[in-house]
């Protein structure tokens, strides 16, 4: 069922529901279509509609107290379905090291792998990604494939291929939330343009009395339940809960100055240029795979063993393969991004005038597809060797609240982020001990950036990931933490937290996979309460 409240009349009722969640993203939808499985009432707030909507999409605009994070203002997406709508639908679970780091620079997590672990089978099934192994000795074997030499003769690498879930499942506005609303779906009730203004406190400050909402218009709302669960995203979570100040003036759950804190992302930077013999050799064994719909993709990852000998926060090594707009690649890549995201017309248009320059590549793309399972790679493209790292979350990396209030009547949001120079270490040792072990299999010359090895303190090119961490991290201290291992904030009963932002430290794989087994998981948890 689904109300939009744009086009609802002013009400003194509260509405009702046994969970209330705040936000329709990816987490959200995913709580939603399990509480439903479960035969609980849900109220499904988006603050957003259907499409993205510039008077909803600016209420995300912030200030950047330090460095520019680039995924604030352009990863963000306010509208049914969330960062689904436009993200790449990558997928790589976490290993034990993430969990419990071999380097002591990393943050350990207060829970381990093997409890999240179950849950990542059903969050592959949702974004219908194929059932082949993660690592690559398994994904070989399973291919009938010798394994690349790279793999024996640098054994301190672990090897592992993310999966990219087909384009028309990335949209979980196109999957869960179809089914939430189709005709007779029953227990979830999906409010459009729901914008939550404050998680109001009971006077004692123990539970979450009601969400206050309102419409563009400036109606306003009131919405009641057992349990309130805020997924609306790692900056927009904490946001929220410092903006709620009726009864708790430093915000809620603010009570130690927790909220917001330790923010951090992914860090990326190019490294080298693969050309000649090494590009032919690196793409023989590792270009993508296309396999069952799902595409797969190599990383190469520092071992626990070569973290904590180097001293390292998790990093890894990545190809990347810039095809030219015009080429087939780029072609073939807008029109099935436009499919995701439900403007397939009008991509079609904008592409018709480059299809006959690159129907040749077209046809070689198909035919790698089909004959050899491969990405065919272009002699046009750009191949690139990049080095991802995670940040060291640090108490100073946050998000505020400024005195300026936006459309709403909120504190407009300031995001206070920096990179730290064990950060940029990182990326160089990493890149100095690639270098060496890449140079011993003498594939041919790698065009390296100098930059990498000049005795300098800065590194140009490096970029957040739009991987947006941290802020209410979990933990079991609540001087030193927002939420507990089951994801409630503490000292409040009925309120949970769906997001990234609880991740304690972001490891050096794509956060989502482990946030959608974080959420199945918290839907569990909350079931058996309501039980009880």
């Amino acid at each position: 069922m689904q109300i939009d409240l744009e086009q609802h009349a002013a009400r003194t009722e509260p509405f009702h529901a046994k969970v209330c969640i705040v936000g329709a993203g990816i987490a959200g939808l995913i709580l939603a279509q399990r509480f439903a499985a479960l035969g609980i009432d849900v109220a499904l707030l988006e603050a957003g509609g259907h499409t993205l909507e510039d008077r909803s999409q600016i209420i995300y605009n912030a200030r950047m107290a330090a460095r520019t994070h680039t995924g604030t203002h352009e990863g963000r997406f306010r509208t049914l379905g969330g960062s689904s709508t436009r993200w790449g639908g990558q997928i790589l679970p976490y290993t034990a090291d993430i969990f419990q780091p071999p380097s002591l620079l990393s943050h350990s997590w207060p829970i381990t792998a093997e409890e999240i672990a179950p849950f990542y089978p059903a969050a592959q099934s949702i974004l219908g990604a194929d059932a082949l192994p993660f690592e690559a000795p398994g994904f070989f074997d399973e291919l009938h494939l010798p394994t690349p030499s790279l793999q024996s003769a640098l054994p301190e690498i672990d090897v592992r291929f993310s999966k990219w879930a087909p384009f028309s499942r990335r949209n979980l506005a196109n999957t869960v939330a179809r089914d939430l609303l189709a005709p007779n779906a029953g227990r979830v009730t999906v409010y459009l343009h729901a914008n939550v203004t404050e998680l109001l406190l009971t006077p004692d400050g123990s539970r979450i009395e009601a969400a206050l909402v309102r419409n563009y218009a400036g109606t306003r709302f009131r919405f009641q339940a057992d349990h309130f669960v805020l997924a609306a995203g790692t900056i927009e979570s904490s946001r929220l809960l410092l903006a709620s100040r009726s009864v708790a003036t430093s915000g809620v759950g603010n009570q130690y100055d927790q909220v917001g804190r330790y923010f951090h992302d992914h860090l990326s930077v190019p490294a080298a240029t693969l050309t000649g013999a090494t590009r032919r050799q690196l793409l023989q064994g590792f270009a993508p795979f296309l396999l069952h719909g799902t595409t797969h993709t190599a990383k190469f990852e520092a071992s626990p063993a070569l973290r904590k000998r180097l001293d390292l926060l998790a990093v890894m090594a990545h190809i990347v393969i810039i095809e030219p707009e015009d080429s087939g690649a780029g072609v073939a890549r807008a029109l099935l991004q436009s499919l995701q995201r439900r403007d397939f017309g009008s991509a079609l248009r904008k592409q018709l005038p480059r299809l006959p320059t690159a129907s040749l590549d077209l046809l070689r793309l198909a035919l790698a597809a089909k004959l050899k399972h491969r990405r065919f790679v272009s002699s046009r493209a750009s191949v690139m060797l990049c080095i991802d790292s995670e940040q060291l979350p640090r108490p100073e990396n946050r998000v505020r609240i400024d005195d300026e209030l936006d459309a709403l009547g909120l504190p407009r949001t300031v995001v206070d982020w920096n990179i730290a120079p064990i950060e940029v270490a990182t990326l160089r040792t990493f890149a100095s001990w690639l270098r060496e072990g890449l140079a011993e299999l003498q594939l041919g010359p790698i065009d390296w950036r100098s930059e990498f090895f000049d005795d300098i303190s800065d590194l140009s090119g490096i970029t957040d990931t739009y991987h947006p961490m941290g802020g209410l991290r979990m933990g079991n201290d609540p001087r030193a933490s927002v939420v507990d291992t089951d994801l409630q904030v503490h000292g409040i009963g009925n309120l949970f937290i769906a997001s990234a932002a609880v991740f304690p430290a972001g490891g050096s794989s794509n956060p989502t996979f482990t946030l959608m087994a974080l959420t199945l998981r918290l839907a569990e948890h909350i079931n058996a309460q309501l039980s009880r």
